[in-house]
């Protein structure tokens, strides 16, 4: 296995620089992560070159640079959800030529918009991002609800007498307890021009671990998503929806890696120089940074 000294002996310097209040010189770099003083002098020149440390030129001391804000940056917006599962969505509309978003339930009154994409075809379904949908939507409804029990269910229409948005729309508790049931057993839920006259949807659950708080929906005009067309794009969605799932959890992974990976190499004196600059055995014994990051 490959461990890249040089390569790790920069990231122990930028997580020292970063990691504390002090402006440090390259012998205190040197002494407090036991590297020879001329390959810490190098590296530290490579690094300035590419903008991720800047030397002071009254001090001679270093801080971090604008690169390295700007690379966290960009790490940092990798990791929110609505921009990781773009590609997925893009993908998706691809294949089904209907608009499809990533929603997120808002207590048990709203779903909101957190993604959307749109076909590129002239006769479509517009849906902003941010737009709120109310508690009864249709397929989205019945998704989320395929997840609490049918006792839960009454008590919840109880509560909040369902609506009658079009003539297609199920207003009695024994229907849509029947709709549910059927998403539980099919993995995903289906409506018909029960929110809007004249589209139809379909929604699955996009789980993270054993929880689902967020679904995909897509949604097309009833004329376009004929029954001959669903079950491809019921199964299309279900890969998309695994897909995002797994995308959380190495988001999730990779934080924690990331964490003890930064813990375990700050300061730890662990890699030395020999005078001749080879690695020394300490080194070659060290976890590979990289593979607990990727």
């Amino acid at each position: 296995m490959y461990n890249a000294p040089v390569l790790k002996k920069g990231i122990g310097i930028l997580r020292l620089i970063t990691g504390t209040n002090e402006l440090l010189g390259v012998s205190e770099i040197s002494r407090r992560l036991s590297i020879v003083k001329s390959t810490t002098l190098g590296i530290l020149k490579a690094l300035e070159e590419e903008g991720l440390v800047v030397q002071d030129p009254l001090t001679k001391k270093y801080v971090p640079g604008a690169s390295l804000f700007d690379f966290s940056r960009r790490v940092l917006r990798t990791m929110e959800l609505p921009f990781a599962a773009k590609p997925f969505l893009d993908r998706l509309v691809e294949l089904v030529d209907e608009t499809a978003i990533l929603a997120v339930q808002e207590g048990d009154k709203t779903f909101r918009v957190l993604e959307v994409s749109e076909p590129k075809k002239e006769l479509k379904i517009t849906v902003p991002v941010g737009t709120r949908f109310p508690q009864y939507t249709g397929a989205l409804t019945k998704v989320f609800l395929s997840r609490i029990t049918n006792d839960e269910i009454t008590r919840l229409v109880k509560e909040n007498p369902l609506p009658r948005y079009t003539d297609h729309s199920l207003t009695r508790i024994e229907d849509l307890l029947k709709e549910v049931e059927q998403a539980r057993q099919n993995g995903y839920a289906a409506d018909l021009e029960e929110y809007r006259k004249g589209v139809r949807a379909l929604a699955v659950l996009v789980f993270r671990g054993d929880q689902a708080r967020m679904a995909i929906s897509i949604f097309g005009l009833a004329g376009s998503m004929d029954d001959e067309r669903l079950p491809d794009m019921v199964s299309e969605m279900k890969k998309t929806a695994a897909s995002i799932s797994r995308k959380m959890f190495l988001m999730t992974e990779g934080l924690d890696k990331a964490g003890s990976g930064l813990a375990g190499l700050g300061g730890s004196g662990q890699a030395t120089d020999r005078a001749d600059g080879t690695a020394s055995r300490d080194e070659a014994r060290s976890t590979d940074a990289l593979k607990r990051i990727s």
